[in-house]
Parts: structure tokens; sequence; C-alpha cells
């Protein structure tokens, strides 16, 4: 059985999960932290030489890299409407998932940089604190932040979705960074102006499997308000990993 190393809060491990989870493929979740069980030798060893999450175990096909995930999973399983034959449609995903890595994926600081110095109960943290102990983000994360929010805004006018008038890979990527700042939720990002964005997350919201794979969103909630430290953290994604546990199994 598959078996995905991760934890509910990590943005790229959800990815995953939600789409294996929308699809029904049955999967076994490793809970492994970031920081502690990804630096452990074995893991470094057998699973992921980076030392980060998400990674598989596909039966002995050992991955790490989200996308590299998303697109291995679709291809052996032929996820069409997700990973399009058409050439140039699948070259349209292809184009959003090289963007995210260093466009959309920087909306995490604005989570990152809120939630962190909630749970460590840290008041206007100075840049070094900020370094050290949330995602770093670029230098200019504000403006590459603002002009992705521009960008995709413009996508999703043109398009229903990011990749044509369909879900794929591109949107699940792409709401896991953005879907967790809306103010229902994380609280963390302003998408007012972007009419097209707001339209397109509820969509997002619709689709098969959401709550579950998102039960973290609800559990931590408001990043701004987060009480009891990282407690708190831990106990939402032991319960979020229970409940996509509890849906992953063929009998669940």
């Amino acid at each position: 059985m598959l078996k995905i190393y991760g934890v509910p809060n990590s943005q790229p491990v959800r990815a995953v999960v939600w789409t294996c989870l929308m699809k029904a493929l049955p999967f076994e979740f490793v809970m492994t932290s970031q920081n502690r069980d990804a630096k452990a030798p074995e893991y470094l060893t057998a699973v992921n030489p980076r030392g980060t999450i998400p990674a598989i175990d596909d039966d002995g096909v050992v991955l790490w890299e989200s996308h590299a995930i998303l697109v291995y999973l679709a291809e052996k399983h032929d996820w069409r409407d997700l990973w399009p034959d058409d050439l140039v449609a699948r070259a349209r995903v292809n184009q959003y998932l090289h963007f995210h890595h260093r466009n959309t994926r920087e909306l995490v600081v604005q989570w990152s940089r809120t939630l962190w110095p909630s749970v460590f109960e840290v008041e206007n943290p100075d840049a070094g604190w900020i370094k050290r102990n949330t995602f770093p983000g670029m230098e200019n994360n504000a403006h590459i932040a603002r002009q992705s929010l521009e960008i995709i805004n413009g996508m999703l006018t043109a398009c229903a979705f990011l990749g044509g008038d369909q879900p794929t890979l591109a949107d699940i990527a792409a709401y896991e960074e953005l879907g967790q700042n809306q103010p229902k939720y994380a609280n963390c990002t302003d998408f007012d102006g972007y009419s097209a964005i707001e339209r397109w997350l509820v969509a997002m919201g619709e689709l098969p499997m959401h709550d579950t794979a998102h039960a973290i969103w609800s559990l931590i909630g408001d990043v701004n308000r987060v009480d009891g430290g990282m407690r708190t953290i831990a106990r939402a994604n032991k319960e979020a990993a229970r409940r996509i546990m509890a849906a992953a199994q063929p009998d669940g």
C-alpha cells in the first residue's frame, strides 16, 4: 500500500493527501514531523535525503517533492482529469506547477510569520527571530506574493480553474497555499480585490473530501489567536491525521 510521510499542517503534504482522498486511492499516512522525524538518519537514508515532507513509498517506489509525487500518481493511475492527455492542456498545468515554487509558495510566509510568533507568544519579533523560526521566504516576498495573486487572479478571470474548465493538479497545489489563508481559516491574507480568486476558493472548497483533507484549518483556526502554544498545534495535527487515516483506508 502507498505510504505518505508528513503532517496535516504542511501545505505540500495536504496537496498529496487531498488528491489521494479525492480519488479514493488507499494509503497509509505516516506522521512525520518536518523538524524532527524528517531529519532522522533512517529517514534521510531510506526516504528523502533533503529531510523534507511530503515523501511517498509506493511499494518500493520512493519519491519526494510534492509536484513530482502528484504527477507520478496521476500518470500511474490515469487521472486524466487532473493531468490531461492533451499536450497544450498538460503544458498549462505544468507551467503553473513550475511557477508555484517561488511565487504562490511565497504566500506561506504570511501564514508562517503570523502563526509561529502567536504560538510562541512573541510580540513584535525581530528579523533575526523571524529568520530562525519561520519560513524565511525571499527578500522581496511582499512584492512576489502580491504579484502572484495578481497573476493567479488574471488566470482565473480567463478560465474557471488554473488549467481550464475543470480542476487539475495546478489548482490543488495552489489551493493549499491560498485556501488556508482565507479569513474563515487562518485569516492572514486579504483577498479583497481578487474576485476571481474568491470565486475559485468557493469552488475548490466544494470538491470531494475537502473537509477531511483540510480539517487542520478548522482545528487551528485564526492564526492570530492561537492559544496553548505548540500543544495546540500538536493536538490539531494528531486529530487531523486521525481523520485522514480513517478516510484513507479501504474500510475507513
